[in-house]
């Protein structure tokens, strides 16, 4: 099916003046058309044409897609629930439009806003298809910039509250069997430090300690200021043995940092409380006996961690 097709389904065989309008604007259109056959199973839909655009876009000639399956854009970060997805209503004979990541000849990755709809024969029967591709790489770029910032504490780069509590139900929620353990992390004095040398080596502290207490972690554990000085973390697979050797060799790593300000090098400590899930309990629950923990090492002199169960 070629350009002049794609207008003569789409316009309900009107007449021929604008069936060649038609063509002429699918030819020159800035977005991506494929029109394919009606055979949704592989090694199908075999694709009957691409316009001008799809080549400006991928790298591929209409002579080397004509006869293949579009499968050949996708590739191993495509995601596999959109496409069942789109296949889904497609079998249904429905319009469906989805964003969705492919990769060009070169492989380059690109993402898409595509729609899909069904083209009908004269006798009303599902012949085809045609794809409507705009690209959106760039705005798909900005979105998830904009998106990794609001996740971000915008002092330290660390996960915000927000970040670590959403990572962390999702984490919780994956294990049923209570291996997961929650650390409530605070600067002792850190209000001194603020009165005697001023916010700016206040900050200087704080954004420092976020980086000695990421970089002694593990990949998997969940990180994120909480707000002021306190800090959370949540370990997944640990028991609260192995946690509490994780908070002591935080703490340790505190202690022993020399941190730069502007009014020169400074030392601080910190508390940690610990604790560890018990099955089917909820985050909230979870955290506030890690905090209940951290009161305790505070109370109990500080630059100390208190592990409960």
């Amino acid at each position: 099916m070629n350009a002049s097709d794609i207008a003569e389904q789409l316009m309900q065989r009107s007449a021929a003046p604008r069936e060649i309008a038609f063509r002429d604007l699918v030819e020159s259109a800035s977005d991506v058309v494929i029109v394919t056959d009606v055979a949704l199973d592989q090694p199908g839909p075999f694709i009957r044409y691409v316009n001008p655009a799809f080549t400006r876009l991928t790298g591929w000639q209409p002579q080397e897609v004509v006869g293949r399956s579009p499968r050949i854009l996708q590739g191993p970060g495509t995601d596999r629930a959109t496409t069942a997805a789109i296949g889904a209503a497609l079998r249904r004979g429905e319009r469906t439009s989805a964003k969705i990541l492919n990769y060009a000849r070169n492989g380059a990755p690109y993402w898409l806003d595509l729609r899909i709809v069904p083209l009908f024969d004269a006798q009303l029967r599902i012949d085809g298809f045609a794809a409507f591709e705009r690209d959106v790489t760039l705005d798909k770029r900005q979105y998830d910039e904009l998106e990794h910032l609001a996740d971000r504490d915008t002092l330290t780069g660390v996960p915000n509250r927000r970040a670590l509590l959403r990572g962390a139900e999702a984490e919780l929620a994956s294990r049923g069997d209570g291996g997961f353990c929650a650390a409530w992390v605070d600067i002792d004095h850190f209000k001194r430090v603020n009165d005697t040398h001023g916010h700016p080596a206040g900050d200087a502290v704080l954004m420092a300690v976020a980086d000695v207490l990421a970089e002694n972690l593990r990949r998997v554990d969940l990180f994120g200021r909480m707000g002021g000085e306190e800090f959370a973390i949540c370990m997944p697979g640990v028991t609260i043995s192995e946690a509490g050797a994780v908070a002591e060799r935080l703490r340790r790593a505190v202690e022993a940092a020399v941190f730069p300000t502007e009014v020169g090098p400074l030392r601080v400590t910190c508390s940690i409380g610990v604790t560890a899930a018990q099955p089917g309990e909820a985050l909230a629950t979870l955290l506030a006996r890690a905090d209940t923990a951290l009161y305790a090492a505070k109370q109990g002199g500080r630059n100390r961690v208190v592990a409960v169960a």
